[in-house]
C-alpha cells in the first residue's frame, strides 16, 4: 500500500462564464469538505482565476498553462510569477491538447516545468501517446522520449527542489494521458493504465532515484468517470486523476472525487 497522498484536478479547458464557475464552486466545494485525504484542485481559464481563487479557498487552484520567462515580449503568455500574485498555487504543463494545437514540444514542456519549479509553484506536467502510436506497440518509446526530453529541457541540476517543503504535496506532479481517451469516451483500462504508471514510475526510480520515484504523484487523466474512478484509483502506482468533461458539472466531479479518493490500493 502506497502513502502518496491522491490528488484529483479538474480541467475546465475553455469553459465557464464568471458566473457559471461561481455556481459550480458554491455547489461542488461544500460537497467535497469532506475529503482531507487527498487534494481537491481545478485549472481554470486564466480569465477566472483572479476572482475564483481569492473567493474559493476550498480547492487549489491551477493555470492551465504558464510562460517559462518572468516577463516580456510575449503576447498571450502568462507568467509564473503573475499566476503567484493571484493565489494560483501552479499550472498544468503541455496538456495533449496544446501539445497538438499550440506547437508545445517537450523542449517547450521543459522550460515551462522549471519557470514554476523555480518559483516554489506546482507543475502538473502531462505526457501520453496517440492511438496511432498505442497500436504499434511504440507507447513505452513515445512516453521516455516525453520524459528524457523534457527533464532534461528544464535544466534543473538538483532534483529534490521537485519534492517542495510539504512532504506530503511535491511541487512536481506527473500526468499520465493517453491521447486516444481524451473527450473520446474510450477509457484506459485499469490494467492498460497501470502499466503506463509502472512504467513512468520505473523511469524516476532509473532517472533520480527509489525515493524520488515513490514520492512523485502520477495521475491518470483520460475519460475517468464514475463507472471506472474505482477501479482506475484502486491501482498501487495511479496516485489521483486529472479530469476534463466529467469535471464540468458539480454534482458529477463531487461524486467523482469522493470515491476516488476513497478507493482502496
Amino acid at each position: 500500500m502506497t502513502s502518496r497522498r491522491k490528488i484529483f484536478i479538474g480541467n475546465w479547458k475553455m469553459n465557464k462564464l464568471p458566473q457559471e464557475a461561481t455556481a459550480f464552486c458554491e455547489a461542488f466545494i461544500p460537497a467535497v469538505k469532506q475529503v482531507t485525504q487527498a487534494d481537491v484542485g481545478i485549472a481554470a481559464a486564466g480569465v477566472l482565476l483572479p476572482a475564483l481563487a481569492t473567493r474559493f479557498r476550498g480547492v487549489q487552484w491551477y493555470a492551465q498553462n504558464c510562460h517559462w520567462s518572468a516577463n516580456g515580449a510575449f503576447t498571450g503568455e502568462t507568467s509564473a510569477s503573475m499566476l503567484k500574485s493571484v493565489d494560483v498555487c501552479g499550472s498544468l504543463v503541455a496538456h495533449s491538447e496544446r501539445r497538438q494545437m499550440c506547437g508545445e514540444t517537450n523542449q517547450t514542456a521543459g522550460q515551462r516545468v522549471a519557470a514554476l519549479l523555480n518559483s516554489g509553484m506546482q507543475a502538473v506536467l502531462c505526457i501520453g501517446e496517440t492511438l496511432a502510436e498505442r497500436d504499434s506497440g511504440r507507447w513505452t518509446d513515445v512516453l521516455q522520449q516525453q520524459l528524457d526530453e523534457g527533464f532534461t529541457a528544464t535544466g534543473i541540476k538538483n532534483w529534490t527542489a521537485a519534492l517542495g517543503n510539504d512532504p506530503e504535496r511535491p511541487l512536481l506532479t506527473l500526468a499520465y494521458e493517453p491521447v486516444w481517451a481524451i473527450g473520446t469516451g474510450r477509457a484506459a483500462t485499469a490494467a492498460q493504465a497501470q502499466e503506463a504508471h509502472a512504467f513512468i514510475r520505473g523511469w524516476l526510480t532509473r532517472t533520480f532515484g527509489p525515493e524520488m520515484a515513490q514520492r512523485l504523484r502520477i495521475q491518470y487523466g483520460g475519460s475517468v468517470t464514475l463507472q471506472n474512478v474505482d477501479e482506475l484509483m484502486g491501482m498501487p502506482d495511479i496516485d489521483g486523476a486529472l479530469v476534463g468533461g466529467a469535471s464540468l458539472k458539480a454534482e458529477d466531479f463531487a461524486q467523482l472525487v469522493l470515491r476516488g479518493a476513497a478507493a482502496k490500493r
